[in-house]
């Protein structure tokens, strides 16, 4: 019989071996990459939290970003340049957001160095906050900010005052967004969350063609 192997050992087992156990040490490059192509081998519409999914929080996050970009111009009273402060709003908290994603949570999940569920909803909803959260409204800020004092729609105080004024005005607005904040975090819980299930099926049960036609699969 073939040897038990747990989810996120970095060696592939041989299937229907009766007798020998063929195994093959993997760097954590090589084992992400054969995770990778044990996904392509399960039906389209089962890998999607690898696949939409990791573009679905992309998306979110930029949606976040319009939103954020959209208010802080209310406040400051700037109606100019809307498509050149919302282009970069949405692009820049979209690929920042799903490149987190899949470096720190899939990525992370598939090398085997995120093993418990519970441990993989928490990242995923942190980076999600994080990164389709935190960081649009961030951003939002010196973006309207920068346009308020070009087209001279409001007046922004200097020194002492200037993170006192910035405070004050993003208060309001992070406590209007609460929805999309609470949005992120169950999101991305979700999505770890099926990413993990996903991640458990292929450890066990996934296997990859090789160029030679022999298959090796982790087999427990």
């Amino acid at each position: 019989m073939a040897e038990e192997v747990s989810p996120g050992d970095k060696t592939l087992v041989a299937p229907g071996n009766k007798g020998v156990v063929r195994r093959v040490e993997l760097t954590q490059a090589e084992l992400v990459k054969l995770q990778y192509q044990a996904l392509q081998q399960i039906p389209k519409e089962k890998r999607w939290p690898f696949t939409s999914g990791i573009t679905a929080v992309g998306v979110n996050a930029g949606f976040v970003g319009l939103i954020a970009n959209s208010m802080f111009r209310r406040v400051l009273d700037v109606t100019q340049a809307r498509l050149l402060s919302s282009v970069p709003m949405f692009l820049i908290p979209a690929v920042t957001a799903s490149a987190a994603w899949q470096t720190f949570v899939a990525q992370s999940m598939l090398a085997g160095n995120l093993n418990c569920p519970v441990c993989a909803q928490v990242r995923g909803a942190s980076i999600n906050v994080l990164a389709g959260f935190i960081n649009p409204v961030c951003m939002a800020i010196p973006m309207a900010g920068g346009l308020a004092r070009r087209y001279y729609t409001a007046v922004l105080p200097k020194g002492n005052n200037f993170w006192e004024f910035w405070v004050k005005t993003s208060r309001p607005i992070v406590w209007r967004m609460l929805p999309a904040l609470l949005l992120q975090v169950a999101w991305g819980a979700a999505l770890a969350s099926k990413e993990f299930d996903l991640y458990l099926k292929i450890s066990k049960h996934g296997f990859i063609v090789l160029e030679d036609g022999e298959t090796l699969s982790k087999d427990s």
